[in-house]
């Protein structure tokens, strides 16, 4: 157990990984390298200094302005790095000083990171990047693998019990059963009803939460999507007749079942994950032998109805990370008062 004037060593670490974070959601849907070129505006080009990267700080001093050229830099810059920070913070609290397991720290708060930049990004472009859900649940596994036996929140249930084999059940679980949604949803509703990077995302959140948090948190997901979701597309439609053109978009053509559900078993094999691995090359190869497009996202018409699903189910996610005992609790009491 640390110290607790130690947590503001995970204010710090918390700060920096979220500076980075904000580059891998501004490069990783625009298929930028996030190596080079170095950090830079985007109106200007001009390369920032060491003052202008400074997390949180250097959006205030600022005013949330270029020192350049002045062109506003997007709040989301500033969101992304409080809200990293505030949950390295808190998880640094619960697992190293309330708590003694420094592993489980480091794959909590790396996971989620993840899922903060999954979050803004699906928002965004409604897309969720390969690379983040594969990260995902490569957390998920190293969890269970390094920490096989530990105690989880949700240890009284039999897939609750933290080993690699109920991760791997549990990204399983989390793959089959939005796999089963999107496949019932295109021949029930007879267009696309889930996206294929919220199956993928679903695969690395039952690897890490194992079975139970994963249903836990897609509940959770459909909560906040009813709600927080109704709230906003109802705004969006109040918005739509002053921007939308007198002619409707055609619908997109959706996507033919015989590949939905061909790549739905790819997921459940993590073929998909262990491409990810490879050059982009033998991946292009790879799919063109099993008859699938190359997983390019082609760019995506908005419409006041659309709906990113991704970000509540990273919400989902996190809210079980941070509250595992509370839901867990709720579970397990429900269940014994339904007799189960």
């Amino acid at each position: 157990m640390l110290p607790s004037w130690s947590l503001v060593f995970g204010i710090v670490f918390g700060a920096a990984v979220g500076s980075f974070l904000n580059m891998l959601v501004y490069r990783l849907p625009r298929n930028l390298s996030i190596v080079f070129p170095p950090s830079h505006c985007p109106a200007c080009g001009h390369r920032l200094g060491v003052l202008d990267l400074v997390p949180l700080l250097s959006y205030l001093f600022l005013r949330g302005r270029c020192r350049y050229c002045r062109a506003p830099i997007p709040i989301r810059y500033f969101l992304v790095e409080a809200w990293n920070t505030a949950l390295w913070a808190w998880l640094w609290h619960q697992w190293l000083i309330a708590g003694d397991l420094p592993l489980r720290f480091v794959i909590y708060a790396f996971a989620s990171s993840v899922l903060i930049a999954i979050f803004f990004i699906d928002l965004e472009h409604y897309l969720i990047p390969d690379e983040l859900n594969v990260a995902l649940l490569i957390l998920g596994l190293l969890h269970a693998g390094l920490l096989a036996g530990a105690a989880t929140d949700w240890s009284w249930a039999s897939l609750g019990v933290l080993s690699f084999r109920n991760a791997v059940l549990g990204a399983l679980v989390g793959a089959g059963l939005l796999s089963l949604i999107a496949i019932l949803g295109r021949v029930g509703l007879r267009k696309d009803a889930m996206g294929h990077g919220d199956i993928k995302l679903a695969r690395g959140m039952g690897a890490l939460l194992l079975a139970p948090g994963m249903l836990t948190a897609f509940a959770l997901a459909i909560a906040l999507g009813a709600t927080i979701g109704g709230i906003w597309t109802l705004l969006r439609y109040r918005k739509a007749p002053a921007n939308a053109s007198t002619l409707e978009l055609p619908e997109p053509e959706p996507e033919p079942i015989a590949s939905l559900v061909l790549a739905c078993a790819l997921y459940m094999l993590w073929v998909d994950a262990l491409l990810t691995l490879l050059p982009q090359r033998v991946q292009q190869r790879v799919y063109a032998l099993l008859g699938q497009a190359e997983e390019v996202e082609e760019p995506f018409v908005e419409t006041p109805h659309t709906l990113p699903f991704g970000p509540f189910l990273s919400l989902g996610t996190l809210m079980v990370l941070l509250f595992g005992e509370v839901f867990a609790g709720w579970v397990r009491a429900y269940l014994e008062w339904a007799g189960l």
